[in-house]
C-alpha cells in the first residue's frame, strides 16, 4: 500500500498536496502618477517586499492607463522584479513581466464594486531546467474590489484576487518505478508535452483603506493573505525521469503601505 501510494503521488496528472507553510512579509511602494490629459495617465512604482526574515525583492512598475469613460479603464505596463539570494546576498537573475490590464466598476449608493482583469508574461532570465519551469509564464489575474466611499478622506475597501497559471510545464510519467544499486526507488521514466498546465495558483485577500492626505497625497495601509497553491515538478536536465511532482501549498500574511504623489 506504501508503494501504490508513493506511486500516485508521483504520477500525473495525479500530484501529492504537501502540508501548508505560513510565511509573514512587509511591502512598502512609492508611486508617481502623471495626468497627461483628461482619463490618460502615466505611473511610476517603486516596491520593496521582505519575507522571512530577509528581503524577498524589488519590483520597478511604469504603466500607462486610459479611462474612455467613468466605469472602464485600461492599462498597459512592464515591471523589472529583482529578486533577492539570502545565500550570496545580492539580487540576482532579474525577471521582466509585462502586463495588459481592463477593469470596469459600478456605484451603488455608498459602495463602488469593481472588476479588474490582468493578463500578464513574465520572462524568466538565468540557467533553469525548462521542464521544471516555463521561461515565459503566462498567468491570468482576476480581482474583484468592494470600496466604501462614503466618508471624505478615508476609504476603506476588501478584495479578492485569483490567479491562474496559463502554461506550466506538464508531462505523463512511467508506472514503474527505477531503482539504483542500493535497492531503493529513485525516479520514474518521463515524458515531457509541453506547457499546457492550466490551473489556478493563488488565491488572495486584501483589506486596507485608502487615507486622502490632500490633493496630490494619498497612503494606503492593507494587510494581505495569499494562498499559494504551485505544482513544482522536479526532474532531470534531459526530462526523462522525474523524482516527484506536487503541489506546495503556501499561505503568507503580509502588512504593506503603499504611498502615491499624483500630479
Amino acid at each position: 500500500m506504501k508503494r501504490i501510494a508513493f506511486l500516485l503521488a508521483l504520477l500525473l496528472p495525479v500530484a501529492a498536496v504537501a502540508q501548508t507553510s505560513t510565511e509573514w512579509g512587509v511591502r512598502v511602494s512609492a508611486e508617481a502618477n502623471y495626468r497627461i490629459t483628461k482619463g490618460l495617465h502615466l505611473t511610476a512604482e517603486e516596491e520593496f517586499r521582505y519575507a522571512n526574515g530577509t528581503t524577498d525583492n524589488v519590483r520597478t512598475t511604469l504603466g500607462i492607463t486610459y479611462k474612455p469613460a467613468k466605469a472602464v479603464k485600461f492599462g498597459l505596463g512592464y515591471t523589472l522584479i529583482n529578486p533577492f539570494s539570502a545565500t550570496t546576498g545580492a539580487f540576482k537573475e532579474p525577471r521582466h513581466r509585462f502586463f495588459a490590464d481592463l477593469s470596469g466598476n459600478l456605484q451603488a449608493g455608498d459602495f463602488q464594486f469593481t472588476l479588474k482583469e490582468r493578463l500578464q508574461l513574465t520572462h524568466r532570465t538565468g540557467e533553469f531546467n525548462v521542464f521544471q519551469n516555463t521561461p515565459n509564464a503566462l498567468a491570468l489575474k482576476s480581482k474583484f474590489t468592494i470600496k466604501y466611499k462614503r466618508w471624505t478622506y478615508v476609504e476603506p475597501y476588501l478584495s479578492f484576487e485569483l490567479r491562474t497559471a496559463l502554461n506550466d510545464p506538464w508531462g505523463t510519467a512511467g508506472t514503474t518505478a527505477q531503482w539504483n544499486s542500493k535497492g531503493t526507488k529513485s525516479y520514474y521514466d518521463y515524458t515531457p508535452t509541453g506547457y499546457t498546465h492550466v490551473y489556478n495558483n493563488r488565491y488572495r485577500g486584501e483589506l486596507g483603506a485608502e487615507i486622502i492626505l490632500s490633493g496630490h497625497h494619498s497612503l494606503k495601509p492593507y494587510a494581505l493573505f495569499d494562498f499559494c497553491n504551485d505544482y513544482e515538478l522536479d526532474t532531470n536536465s534531459e526530462g526523462t525521469r522525474l523524482f516527484s511532482a506536487a503541489y506546495i501549498n503556501t499561505f503568507r500574511i503580509s502588512a504593506g503601505l503603499s504611498y502615491v504623489f499624483s500630479f
